[in-house]
């Protein structure tokens, strides 16, 4: 069945806004809350505000857009492409799901280390928002 003019979806398009299965937060990623260029990044980097995990380093540096911004960068060494992807997608998520929390407009970049590979979400999800208070203590000096 395809989506009529009326809005009406496929079942497979998944939940609309008005379900109750319908998260509370964007699902977007739209391109103003990444980070995309490589002088972009290593304006981050020369910054030197970084905190670091078990199982990522995240890097900040404040930004004039009004709102965060993630950049991410996910070695070979993770694994193959289905584990660094994984790790892509976890990181997007929780970067989307606390957008909302994330009060100091920084551009973040995150390292992943191999220990990412082993984590839940949910260990990765709290080790994110540990590290970011940590990072905004250090940039608000």
């Amino acid at each position: 069945d395809v989506a009529g003019k009326d809005g009406s979806g496929s079942p497979l398009d998944g939940p609309s806004a008005s379900s109750p299965n319908a998260p509370s937060y964007d699902q977007r990623f739209p391109r103003h809350r990444r980070l995309t260029a490589r002088r972009q990044f290593l304006a981050v980097y020369s910054e030197q505000r970084r905190v670091s995990s078990t199982s990522f380093t995240l890097f900040a540096a404040p930004n004039d857009t009004g709102s965060c911004r993630l950049g991410l960068t996910v070695p070979k060494r993770i694994g193959n492409a289905v584990r660094r992807n994984r790790a892509k997608r976890i990181l997007r998520d929780v970067f989307r799901r606390h957008t909302n929390e994330l009060e100091l407009p920084l551009d973040l970049v995150v390292n992943a280390r191999d220990a990412i590979a082993h984590r839940t979400h949910a260990q990765i999800e709290q080790e994110f928002l540990d590290v970011y208070r940590r990072i905004c203590r250090r940039v608000a000096r």
